[in-house]
C-alpha cells in the first residue's frame, strides 16, 4: 500500500483499482531520494569559502562484540555500533576521513546514504593501511545515514549488517521551531476553550537507530537476510532484552546483583560502550527524537 500525490493528484492505489492506470498515464512515478549533501569537488575546493569546514575522522575495523545470541564478528566505525554520529548545521561542509588500519581483512568504503554524488567511484573501497577524504556540502536538514559502501559496492550487505552503518543530522540553519500543544481548558465561566501552550525549542534529546542482525556462529548469514531470518533486531547495536543493569543497580541499590530487570539493552559495568540509561523524560519538557531505520 502507497499513496502516490502528482500534480496535487493523491491517488491511493489500495482503495483505487485504478490507480496504477492514472500513474501509467501521468507519466508514472520516479524515486528520488533526499540530496542532502552536495558534490563540492575536491576537498582544497573554493566552495570552502566562508562555511564551517566539520572534521569526521572514522577507521574502518574489525572487532568482536557481545550480543544476547552470543558473541559476534562485527564490522565497525571507530570500534563502535552505530558509529559516531556526524552533526552538522544546515551549509556546513562535512570533511570525512576514512582509514581502514593495516591488517584489516577487507577494505571498506563510505557511502553518504544521502549524497548527490555516486557511490562508485566516489566512495571507492579503501584498502588496508591506507586513508580516503571525503567532502560536501550539507544542503538539506534533517537525519540521514552513513554506511559502508562495501569493496565498491560488492558486499555492502555483509558490511552494513555486521555494524558499519551511523547517522548523520543537519540541524537547520536558522534552528529549530518551538512546539505548540494545543489542549483545552475550562475557564471561571465554566466554559471549555482553546488552551494553546508553547514550549522553547531547547529540548532533550534522543537518537534510535534499528538494525538487524543474521547470524550463524557469530559470523553474517547472508542466506538468512535474503531468508528475512533475523537473529536478533537491535536499537543502538544491542538487542532488547530483559536484562540487569548494573549502572542502576549500583546508584539505586548500592549491589551490582540486586537487579532491576527492564527492557533495555545489555549493560555491564565493563563494556561502556553498551551502557544505555532509561528514557526518562520530566513532564512538560520538549523532547526530540532522531530515528534512522538502518537494515530491515
Amino acid at each position: 500500500t502507497f499513496t502516490a500525490q502528482l500534480n496535487a493528484t493523491a491517488l491511493d492505489v489500495k482503495s483505487d483499482v485504478n490507480a496504477l492506470q492514472k500513474i501509467q498515464e501521468m507519466g508514472g512515478l520516479e524515486l528520488v531520494m533526499p540530496g542532502a549533501f552536495a558534490e563540492s569537488g575536491d576537498c582544497d575546493s573554493e566552495a570552502y569559502d566562508g562555511r564551517t569546514v566539520v572534521d569526521f575522522p572514522l577507521t574502518g575495523v574489525s572487532v568482536t562484540l557481545p550480543s544476547l545470541a552470543g558473541d559476534f564478528n562485527a564490522m565497525t566505525f571507530s570500534e563502535q555500533i552505530p558509529g559516531p554520529t556526524l552533526r552538522v548545521t544546515q551549509g556546513d561542509v562535512v570533511r570525512m576521513t576514512l582509514t581502514v588500519p593495516e591488517g584489516e581483512a577487507t577494505p571498506h568504503g563510505n557511502d553518504m546514504h544521502a549524497s548527490q554524488v555516486t557511490a562508485v567511484p566516489t566512495f571507492g573501497a579503501v584498502q588496508p593501511g591506507t586513508s580516503k577524504t571525503y567532502c560536501y556540502i550539507a544542503e538539506v536538514p534533517g537525519v540521514y545515514k552513513y554506511h559502508c559502501s562495501g569493496v565498491n559496492v560488492a558486499a555492502m550487505d555483509q558490511h552494513v549488517l555486521q555494524g558499519m552503518y551511523g547517522i548523520a543530522i543537519v540541524d537547520p540553519i536558522d534552528g529549530y521551531s518551538k512546539l505548540m500543544v494545543e489542549k483545552t481548558a475550562v475557564n471561571a465561566n465554566g466554559d471549555v476553550t482553546r488552551d494553546r501552550q508553547f514550549y522553547s525549542a531547547d529540548a532533550i534529546e534522543w537518537q534510535l537507530q534499528y538494525n538487524q542482525l543474521y547470524l550463524t556462529d557469530g559470523n553474517y548469514d547472508q542466506t538468512k537476510m535474503f531468508g528475512h531470518q533475523h537473529t536478533l533486531t537491535t536499537v543502538n547495536g544491542q538487542a532488547l532484552g530483559y536484562l540487569p543493569n548494573e549502572i542502576h543497580n549500583l546508584l539505586n541499590n548500592g549491589d551490582l546483583n540486586k537487579n532491576i530487570f527492564f527492557i533495555q539493552p545489555y549493560n555491564s559495568m565493563d563494556l561502556h560502550q553498551q551502557q544505555s540509561q532509561l528514557l526518562f523524560s520530566p513532564v512538560g519538557v520538549h523532547n526530540r527524537i532522531f530515528i534512522e531505520n538502518h537494515g530491515n
